[in-house]
């Protein structure tokens, strides 16, 4: 038998992070749509039209792993957000930038996605997204029968556990932004 706080809890966290990150980009489009150009990687003329596309995106998958007959769905939308995200930071990674804004927006990045006041890329960002993309496993593997359905007691449980999970990134997070301007001195 499954137990689905484990289910509820990282699709809640997930979907907690992804949203703030919406929100903010969806506030400054056009400090987002700067990130998105300082990666260097689509053809000139596009950034905008992708920044929007990342940002409504980023959002629909938080929002989908906040119903319960569309985690799936919802995890995999988030994944797609994520692996996008990864490959722009390991790309430029790769070819040595690391002086540029991550993009990344919000309360959660620490700093980091600021226009470039967090000291830039690092493979720590390429880490922090795959744990940020473990936390939608739970959603994709899933059993459809076999578990339990939750209990009220459970609702503390989920938001407990989803809660800590956001702090946890938030501190990781401003530890990280730290730690890169502490480098960058």
């Amino acid at each position: 038998m499954n137990d689905p706080v484990l289910l509820y809890a990282a699709s809640a966290a997930l979907a907690c992070v992804l949203l703030l990150g919406a929100l903010e980009k969806l506030k400054d489009m056009a400090g987002f749509t700067a990130a998105v150009a300082a990666y260097r990687i689509l053809p000139e003329g596009w950034s905008r039209g992708f920044a929007w596309a990342y940002a409504l995106t980023e959002a629909a998958a938080g929002a989908l792993l906040l119903a319960p007959s569309r985690q799936a769905a919802g995890a995999q939308l988030a994944l797609l957000v994520l692996a996008a995200a990864t490959a722009a930071l390991a790309f430029n990674l790769s070819r040595g930038l690391r002086d540029i804004d991550c993009g990344c927006s919000g309360p959660a990045s620490g700093g980091l996605g600021r226009n470039g006041q967090g000291g830039g890329l690092s493979w720590w960002l390429v880490l922090r997204n795959a744990v940020l993309a473990s936390w939608a496993a739970p959603a994709l593997f899933a059993a459809a029968d076999g578990s339990r359905g939750l209990q009220w007691v459970d609702g503390a449980a989920v938001f407990g556990f989803a809660m800590s999970a956001v702090g946890l990134y938030f501190i990781a997070n401003h530890l990280l932004a730290s730690h890169l301007k502490l480098r960058n001195l």
